[in-house]
C-alpha cells in the first residue's frame, strides 16, 4: 500500500478534524499556533483524552504513545493531577507574589536533580534555556555558544541554529557549518553560534578548542529529542564536561525531555553534571512550564538582593497551579515506574524489531527510559544525520499507517510511554506496526 493510500484512508476516518482544521485556517496561520502539530495532509483535532486513550472529533479512540510531546507522564486526566489542579483553582489562579507550592516544588526539584543547589521558573522550556544561555553570558562576559547539530532547545534565536534542517546544507559532517534554521535569526547570532557533531567526540573537542576562550557556553541534549531520541554515546558528554571544566565555559544540560530518562534526570544516569540545567514539560503535569537550575554561584546572578545582574520574570512564572500539577506529578513519577517503564520500553523496542524483521523492513530503535524513536534504516543511529538518513517518504507512511490503526506517535517517529501504560498498550501497538507493515506492498484502491 502506498503513502496515498494511507492518506486515503486518513480522510475517511478523520473528515470533522479536516473541517474543523479548516474552519482553524481562517483564524490562525496554517490552522494552529505550533508548528510541531501539522502533519499533511492535516492535523487531528482531540476532543478528550483518559489514560493512556485520547478521542478525535470524528469520536475515534486512539493509544496515544507521545502524549503532548513527552509532556505527559501519567498520560491524561490523571485522578491525582487533575485534583490537585482543581483544589489550586478553587484557591486562586496566579497571584503577584510568591506562593507556597512554588517553594515546595521548588525543593522537590533541587533534591531530584543532582547538579540543581538552586532552580527558578518559566513558562516554557524555550524560556527555560534561554534564562540559561544569558546566565551563562552573563556570568562568563563572554558572547558565543557552542551546540549539538539537530539539538533543539526551543524557539529562541540563540539555539535555532543547525537544527531541522537538509544535511545538504549543513556543511561537513566532522565540522558542521553554523546555519540558521528559520527565517528572522540574524546572522549575527548564527555567527555567535558553534555548532558541534553529536556523539563525534574527538572531531566535537576539536571545534571546541578552537573556540575555547570565546564560549560562553556549551548547551547539549543528553538525549537528542526530536531527533529521534538519540542517547550520547560513551565518552561524549564527559568530554564536554571535562573542556568546560578547563576552559572555565558554562555546561548546560537541556533536559526538558530527558528528565524522562532516570530519576534526576539524564545527568544522573550517565554521572555528568552540568553547571546549569533546563527543565520543562513534566514538571509541570500537563500545564505549560519552564524550570532552570544549578551551582548556586550562577544562579545568585538572578538574586534581587544580589543585583539582580540578570533579570528573569513572566507573569505567570511560578504560577501556583502549575506547581501544584507538577508536585503531584513528580510524586507519582517513582524510581519503580521508571524502571517498568524502562522494561516497557525495551519489551517494544525489541518487538519493533521482530516485527520489522518478519517483513525484511530494516529498522533501528534508540531511546532510553520511557522514550524511543524508530529509524527506518539499516545504520546505526549515533546523531541527526543519521537519523535524516532514512526514507523520509516511508516514515511519513508509516506514521499516517499507525495513526489510522489508532496509535499516536510524533511525526518524526519518536514516542513516550506513560504509566497507565501495561504490556496490553505495547501489544497493541506491535500489531498496528504488523498492520501497517503487511499492507505497504498492496496496490491502491
Amino acid at each position: 500500500m502506498t503513502l496515498e493510500r494511507e492518506i486515503q484512508i486518513y480522510e475517511q476516518l478523520t473528515a470533522a478534524s479536516k473541517a474543523r482544521w479548516e474552519e482553524a485556517r481562517r483564524y490562525m496561520p496554517g490552522g494552529d499556533t505550533r508548528t510541531s502539530v501539522f502533519w499533511p495532509p492535516y492535523p487531528l483535532f482531540f476532543t478528550s483524552g483518559r489514560g493512556a486513550s485520547v478521542w478525535d472529533e470524528d469520536g475515534v479512540e486512539r493509544t496515544d504513545f507521545i502524549n503532548n510531546f513527552t509532556s505527559l507522564p501519567h498520560g491524561h486526566s490523571d485522578p491525582d493531577v487533575t485534583r490537585a489542579i482543581q483544589a489550586q483553582a478553587s484557591l486562586g489562579a496566579a497571584f503577584g507574589g510568591g506562593n507556597e507550592p512554588q517553594v515546595a516544588l521548588a525543593k522537590m526539584l533541587c533534591d531530584l536533580v543532582p547538579s540543581i543547589d538552586l532552580v527558578r521558573f518559566a513558562n516554557s522550556g524555550t524560556e527555560a534555556t534561554l534564562n540559561c544561555v544569558r546566565a551563562a553570558r552573563a556570568f562568563t562576559g563572554r558572547t558565543k555558544i557552542a551546540k549539538a547539530e539537530g539539538g533543539y532547545h526551543g524557539t529562541h534565536d540563540a539555539v535555532l541554529v543547525s537544527v531541522k534542517m537538509s544535511p545538504d546544507l549543513l556543511g561537513d559532517p566532522e565540522r558542521p557549518d553554523s546555519v540558521a534554521s528559520t527565517g528572522g535569526v540574524p546572522q549575527s547570532i548564527v555567527d555567535d553560534t558553534v555548532v558541534l557533531p553529536f556523539n563525534g567526540t574527538e572531531s566535537a573537542l576539536r571545534i571546541l578548542e578552537a573556540h575555547g576562550r570565546d564560549l560562553a557556553a556549551v548547551i547539549v541534549e543528553p538525549m537528542l529529542g526530536s531527533a529521534g531520541m538519540i542517547p550520547a554515546e560513551p565518552g561524549y558528554l564527559e568530554m564536554l564536561r571535562s573542556f568546560t571544566e578547563a576552559h572555565g565555559v558554562v555546561l548546560i544540560f537541556d533536559e526538558v525531555v530527558s528528565l524522562r530518562v532516570a530519576p534526576g534526570g539524564a545527568q544522573a544516569h550517565y554521572g555528568v553534571m552540568p553547571d546549569l540545567t533546563a527543565l520543562g514539560k513534566v514538571i509541570g503535569g500537563g500545564l505549560p512550564v519552564g524550570g532552570f537550575g544549578g551551582r548556586a554561584d550562577i544562579m545568585d546572578l538572578f538574586d534581587p538582593t544580589l543585583g539582580p545582574r540578570v533579570s528573569q520574570a513572566g507573569t505567570f512564572t511560578g504560577n501556583p497551579m502549575t506547581m501544584a500539577a507538577g508536585i503531584a506529578t513528580l510524586q507519582k513519577l517513582t524510581a519503580v515506574e521508571f524502571a517498568r517503564l524502562d522494561a516497557l520500553r525495551q519489551r517494544l523496542a525489541q518487538g519493533i524489531c521482530d516485527v520489522s524483521a518478519e517483513f525484511d523492513v530494516p529498522v533501528q530503535v534508540t531511546g532510553m527510559g520511557a522514550l524511543y524513536g524508530m529509524h527506518f534504516g539499516d545504520h546505526a543511529i549515533a546523531n541527526y544525520r543519521d537519523a535524516t538518513a532514512v526514507d523520509q517518504r516511508f516514515k511519513r507512511q508509516v506514521f499516517l499507517g499507525l495513526m489510522n490503526e489508532g496509535i499516536i506517535v510524533a511525526p518524526y517517529m519518536v514516542g513516550a510511554l506513560s504509566t497507565p501504560m501495561d504490556e496490553t498498550h505495547v501489544d497493541k501497538h506491535l500489531v498496528a506496526l504488523r498492520r501497517v507493515l503487511a499492507r505497504r506492498n498492496e496496490p491502491a484502491g
